[in-house]
Protein backbone atom coordinates (compact mmCIF):
# COMPACT_ATOMS: atom_id res chain seq x y z
CA UNK A 1 0.00 0.00 0.00
CA UNK A 2 0.62 3.57 -0.43
CA UNK A 3 2.08 5.51 2.39
CA UNK A 4 0.44 8.73 3.20
CA UNK A 5 3.04 11.15 1.66
CA UNK A 6 2.17 9.24 -1.77
CA UNK A 7 -1.68 9.32 -1.07
CA UNK A 8 -1.21 13.57 -0.39
CA UNK A 9 0.60 14.19 -3.53
CA UNK A 10 -1.40 12.38 -5.84
CA UNK A 11 -5.05 13.76 -4.24
CA UNK A 12 -3.18 17.43 -4.75
CA UNK A 13 -2.56 16.98 -8.46
CA UNK A 14 -6.43 15.91 -8.66
CA UNK A 15 -7.04 18.90 -5.68
CA UNK A 16 -5.37 21.27 -8.39
CA UNK A 17 -7.30 20.08 -11.21
CA UNK A 18 -10.37 20.60 -9.52
CA UNK A 19 -9.48 24.11 -8.67
CA UNK A 20 -9.06 24.81 -12.35
CA UNK A 21 -12.43 23.72 -13.25
CA UNK A 22 -14.50 25.00 -10.40
CA UNK A 23 -14.73 28.10 -8.05
CA UNK A 24 -12.37 27.43 -5.46
CA UNK A 25 -14.49 29.59 -3.16
CA UNK A 26 -17.36 26.41 -3.73
CA UNK A 27 -15.55 23.79 -3.80
CA UNK A 28 -12.55 24.10 -1.46
CA UNK A 29 -13.92 23.14 1.59
CA UNK A 30 -15.35 19.88 -0.33
CA UNK A 31 -11.78 19.11 -1.50
CA UNK A 32 -10.14 19.56 2.30
CA UNK A 33 -13.07 17.10 3.57
CA UNK A 34 -11.74 14.28 1.35
CA UNK A 35 -8.58 14.36 3.21
CA UNK A 36 -9.18 15.14 6.76
CA UNK A 37 -9.33 11.96 8.34
CA UNK A 38 -6.09 10.06 6.55
CA UNK A 39 -3.88 11.39 10.25
CA UNK A 40 -6.92 10.14 12.47
CA UNK A 41 -5.80 8.74 15.58
CA UNK A 42 -1.93 9.79 15.18
CA UNK A 43 -0.19 12.51 17.27
CA UNK A 44 -0.83 15.96 16.44
CA UNK A 45 -3.73 14.45 13.85
CA UNK A 46 -5.72 17.46 15.41
CA UNK A 47 -3.23 20.31 14.50
CA UNK A 48 -3.70 18.39 11.05
CA UNK A 49 -7.28 18.51 10.73
CA UNK A 50 -7.38 22.03 12.01
CA UNK A 51 -4.77 23.45 9.54
CA UNK A 52 -6.93 21.82 6.79
CA UNK A 53 -9.89 24.12 7.63
CA UNK A 54 -7.77 26.87 7.96
CA UNK A 55 -6.87 26.28 3.66
CA UNK A 56 -10.52 25.59 3.24
CA UNK A 57 -11.40 29.11 4.32
CA UNK A 58 -8.79 31.11 2.52
CA UNK A 59 -10.67 31.94 -0.44
CA UNK A 60 -13.91 32.89 1.18
CA UNK A 61 -11.34 34.72 3.79
CA UNK A 62 -9.52 36.28 0.47
CA UNK A 63 -13.23 37.10 -1.28
CA UNK A 64 -14.24 39.09 1.52
CA UNK A 65 -10.92 41.19 1.42
CA UNK A 66 -11.18 41.73 -2.31
CA UNK A 67 -8.37 40.21 -3.20
CA UNK A 68 -7.81 36.89 -5.17
CA UNK A 69 -5.89 33.71 -5.18
CA UNK A 70 -3.56 34.51 -7.76
CA UNK A 71 -0.75 35.23 -5.13
CA UNK A 72 -0.97 31.87 -3.17
CA UNK A 73 0.26 28.77 -3.84
CA UNK A 74 -1.51 25.83 -5.26
CA UNK A 75 -3.97 23.97 -2.72
CA UNK A 76 -1.85 20.66 -3.27
CA UNK A 77 1.39 22.55 -1.99
CA UNK A 78 -0.54 24.18 0.67
CA UNK A 79 -1.89 20.71 1.72
CA UNK A 80 1.38 19.21 1.95
CA UNK A 81 2.94 21.85 3.59
CA UNK A 82 0.29 21.50 6.55
CA UNK A 83 1.14 17.87 6.53
CA UNK A 84 5.27 18.51 6.57
CA UNK A 85 4.10 21.16 9.73
CA UNK A 86 2.01 18.82 11.91
CA UNK A 87 3.22 15.04 11.31
CA UNK A 88 6.72 13.37 12.01
CA UNK A 89 8.27 11.65 8.97
CA UNK A 90 7.40 8.52 10.24
CA UNK A 91 3.97 8.65 10.28
CA UNK A 92 3.83 11.03 6.61
CA UNK A 93 5.84 7.34 5.36
CA UNK A 94 3.34 5.02 7.10
CA UNK A 95 0.35 3.63 5.33
CA UNK A 96 -2.63 3.90 7.45
CA UNK A 97 -2.15 -0.09 8.20
CA UNK A 98 1.25 0.24 9.25
CA UNK A 99 -0.10 2.93 11.52
CA UNK A 100 -3.01 0.65 13.00
CA UNK A 101 -0.38 -2.18 13.40
CA UNK A 102 1.85 -0.43 15.44
CA UNK A 103 -1.29 0.67 17.80
CA UNK A 104 -2.75 -2.56 17.74
CA UNK A 105 0.50 -4.15 18.61
CA UNK A 106 2.00 -6.97 16.22
CA UNK A 107 4.15 -6.66 13.21
CA UNK A 108 2.89 -4.65 9.67
CA UNK A 109 3.56 -7.99 7.90
CA UNK A 110 0.65 -8.87 5.34
CA UNK A 111 -0.08 -12.01 7.16
CA UNK A 112 -0.42 -10.09 10.39
CA UNK A 113 -2.77 -7.78 8.66
CA UNK A 114 -4.80 -9.89 7.31
CA UNK A 115 -5.04 -11.95 10.54
CA UNK A 116 -6.04 -8.48 12.06
CA UNK A 117 -8.42 -7.63 9.50
CA UNK A 118 -10.16 -10.95 9.82
CA UNK A 119 -10.14 -10.71 13.29
CA UNK A 120 -11.44 -7.63 13.21
CA UNK A 121 -14.15 -8.14 11.12
CA UNK A 122 -15.43 -10.86 12.91
CA UNK A 123 -15.38 -8.86 16.55
CA UNK A 124 -17.60 -6.55 14.35
CA UNK A 125 -19.30 -9.09 12.86
CA UNK A 126 -20.67 -10.15 15.97
CA UNK A 127 -21.24 -6.97 17.65
CA UNK A 128 -23.68 -6.11 14.85
CA UNK A 129 -25.96 -9.56 15.30
CA UNK A 130 -26.11 -8.76 18.73
CA UNK A 131 -27.09 -5.44 18.28
CA UNK A 132 -29.74 -6.89 15.97
CA UNK A 133 -30.97 -9.44 17.97
CA UNK A 134 -31.44 -6.72 20.82
CA UNK A 135 -33.55 -4.75 18.11
CA UNK A 136 -35.49 -7.09 17.57
CA UNK A 137 -36.19 -7.91 21.27
CA UNK A 138 -37.05 -4.45 21.81
CA UNK A 139 -39.70 -4.86 18.89
CA UNK A 140 -41.01 -7.99 20.81
CA UNK A 141 -41.46 -6.06 24.04
CA UNK A 142 -42.91 -3.03 22.60
CA UNK A 143 -45.20 -5.09 20.59
CA UNK A 144 -46.75 -6.95 23.58
CA UNK A 145 -46.85 -4.22 25.44
CA UNK A 146 -48.82 -2.40 22.43
CA UNK A 147 -51.60 -5.68 23.07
Amino acid sequence: PKNRLEVLEAFGRHADAEEEIWDPVKIRRFIIKAVTPLFAGEPNGKKYRIALDEIAGIPKKRLKEGRGLEDMPPISELILNAAHKTMSEDVLLRSPEESFQRLYGGSASTASISTSTSRDTTIIQDWQMDRKQQQEEQKQQQQQEEV
